[in-house]
This record gives C-alpha cells, sequence and structure tokens, in this order.
C-alpha cells in the first residue's frame, strides 16, 4: 500500500496520536469522577463557568514564552485572526473574569476543560489533557493558598483514598531573586531555569563557569537544587541563610523563605493527605507566577498530576485594574488510568 492510501486509510478510520475517544461506559464513568470532583469544589462555595473552545493565540503568547510556544495549535479565521484551542486554561479563566460584566459576581470559580497542547515527538501520549480547576480572583493570601491546596488533598481523597501522592512546594519570586542574586541576564533566565528544573549537574557547571558565578555563590546554588521534605526545611532555610558574608547579602531572600515556612507550619498542622516537599527550583520558567508554586506527582506517573500557584499581575494584564489571584489544577486523565488499572 504506498504511503498517500495508507494516510488516507489511517485519517479515515483512527483518531489522531494523543487525542482519545471515549465509549459510552468510558464515558459515564468520567462523568461520574467529574462530578465527585465538582461537588468538593461546589461545597468549597466555588461556582462553575465555562471556558471558549479557541481564544486568540495572542493572548497565550504574551504570557507563554520559550519553547513552551511551539506546542501551539493555530488556525486563522475569515479575518485573518490567528486562533488557537485552550493552550492555558488559567489565562482564559483570567482573563474572562477579567470583563467588567463579572466583577460583582462570585470570584471563586472553577472549570472542566480541555488543555491542547501539540508534540514535536510522534505517537506522544496526550495531545488533549482534561484538567479541573479552581481560581479565586483578588485574593492570593497565604490562608488562601493554602486553603486551596487543603481542598486538593480533599478532592484526591474522594477519589484516590489509597493512592500516595506528593506535594512540592516551589516560589516563583525566590527563584527569581536568586536569578538576580546571580547576575543572570535576564534574556538567559528562562536557560537556567531549565538546566535548574532538570539538575542537570554537568550543564549547570558549564554555564556558572561561563558566567564566572563565584564558588560561595555555587555553593548557595547547589544547596537550593536539593529538594527538602517539609520536616527538614527550618534546618535548610537555616543553613541557606549561613552564607550571609560582608561580600554579598541574602536579606531579599528572607520574606519569600518565611513565607515557605508559614506555608508548611499551616501544612504540618491539617494534615493532609500528601506528603510534602520543598524544591526552589520546582519552575521551568517565571511566565506569570508570583508567589507560591506547587505540584502534585504520583507513584509510576512522571507529569505533574496537580498544579497551581499565585499570578498576581495576571488579571491586570487583561485590564487597567489590579487583582491579585491564585489558582490550582487538576489532570483528570492520570486519575482515570490509575482507577482502571485498579479495577
Amino acid at each position: 500500500m504506498n504511503s498517500i492510501k495508507k494516510s488516507k486509510l489511517a485519517e479515515r478510520r483512527w483518531i489522531p496520536d494523543g487525542f482519545h475517544f471515549l465509549g459510552p461506559e468510558e464515558s459515564k464513568r468520567r462523568r461520574e469522577l467529574l462530578q465527585r470532583l465538582s461537588q468538593c469544589l461546589e461545597e468549597a462555595s466555588y461556582s462553575e463557568i465555562y471556558l471558549p473552545a479557541f481564544d486568540y493565540t495572542s493572548s497565550f503568547q504574551s504570557q507563554i514564552s520559550g519553547t513552551d510556544t511551539s506546542a501551539f495549535l493555530a488556525t486563522k479565521d475569515f479575518d485573518g485572526y490567528s486562533l488557537s484551542p485552550g493552550v492555558d486554561l488559567t489565562l482564559q479563566v483570567v482573563k474572562g473574569m477579567a470583563a467588567r460584566s463579572h466583577w460583582k459576581e462570585n470570584q471563586n470559580v472553577y472549570y472542566i476543560g480541555r488543555r491542547i497542547r501539540d508534540h514535536k515527538k510522534k505517537n506522544a501520549s496526550r495531545r488533549e489533557i482534561l484538567q479541573i480547576g479552581g481560581e479565586s480572583i483578588g485574593d492570593s493570601s497565604l490562608p488562601k493558598v493554602f486553603s486551596q491546596m487543603e481542598l486538593l488533598s480533599k478532592m484526591w481523597q474522594k477519589v484516590l483514598p489509597k493512592v500516595p501522592a506528593t506535594l512540592v512546594l516551589g516560589h516563583a519570586a525566590f527563584l527569581s531573586e536568586l536569578f538576580t542574586w546571580l547576575k543572570v541576564p535576564n534574556h538567559e533566565e528562562g536557560k537556567l531555569a531549565q538546566i535548574l528544573f532538570t539538575k542537570n549537574a554537568p550543564e549547570l557547571q558549564k554555564y556558572l563557569k561561563l558566567w564566572n558565578v563565584s564558588d560561595e555563590r555555587q555553593k548557595f546554588l547547589k544547596l537550593c537544587l536539593k529538594p527538602t521534605p517539609f520536616a527538614e526545611f527550618s534546618q535548610f532555610k537555616e543553613k541557606l541563610l549561613s552564607f550571609q558574608q560582608a561580600s554579598f547579602s541574602l536579606e531579599a531572600f528572607v520574606p519569600y523563605l518565611e513565607e515557605i515556612e508559614s506555608i508548611i507550619q499551616l501544612w504540618s498542622k491539617a494534615h493532609p493527605s500528601f506528603d510534602g516537599i520543598f524544591d526552589a527550583t520546582l519552575i521551568r520558567d517565571l511566565d506569570y507566577y508570583t508567589g507560591i508554586v506547587f505540584q502534585g506527582y504520583m507513584e509510576g506517573y512522571s507529569e505533574p498530576v496537580f498544579a497551581g500557584g499565585v499570578y498576581n499581575q495576571l488579571y491586570e494584564s487583561y485590564t487597567e485594574v489590579k487583582k491579585n489571584a491564585c489558582g490550582f489544577a487538576l489532570h483528570v486523565d492520570p486519575i482515570e488510568e490509575k482507577l482502571e488499572t485498579r479495577g
């Protein structure tokens, strides 16, 4: 069979790689799962909203930089505008809520939507990711962020009570301050963030040598690379601040370390179902996060199963009004996979 005929046959018979068709029973199970998760959000006084399937590509590009932009699927409408399916659902929620018509409505909202991303690799596992997420517009205080972590814990217990998960905590402003302290040029921050995220020691050593980073600053940075269990964070903080010298100050890091410590203290008192780890280099980039960030991981699944954080400048980028915001998203697909394997 020639390649053209084979290609036509594939298009007629099969769903594209990374997209999935659910039959009646699978659809029923998904509906029941989403109902249980939605119930948790509604009990926490979140109101449901619906997101558009497409938005202007520029809305995503203005907030997502680096290699991620190559993953955008795009098409043009009759007026010549470039449109993309939902690449980042948080952006769509905040943009939609920034419209004046929504200012007097409930600012704690939740959505169920599909995030669409392309992949350079053939036969990529997923290009369509089902998310259920919550956003709080106007409040990104530590108690609010922690309440969202607790809500995620309740949602997890509702659907996978016997499956352990780990919450990894980071701080975008801490990482940004680290780059400033290391005197990293703005155009190099994305590259360094990726190296730190992957813990690529050989690449990091080359990079530090290239920018003539002093030995003491290298030691400080390498200490930040080590993930720290919540129970050991106080010792980590003390050791980190012991690098304070006359030649360089660490005072700028203190407020962020105290924020992280406050979240961990709240966590310890509440005893959520997740294990907790702090990782200063959790973030691949600094696109729109401005404060606390977190991701959740499940054993046997390499990608995060949930994520969230603070983005205090995002709302203002869509309107002249400044409002803090924070939110989270739970990925439904890995939960479904785990439920199926457990029978």
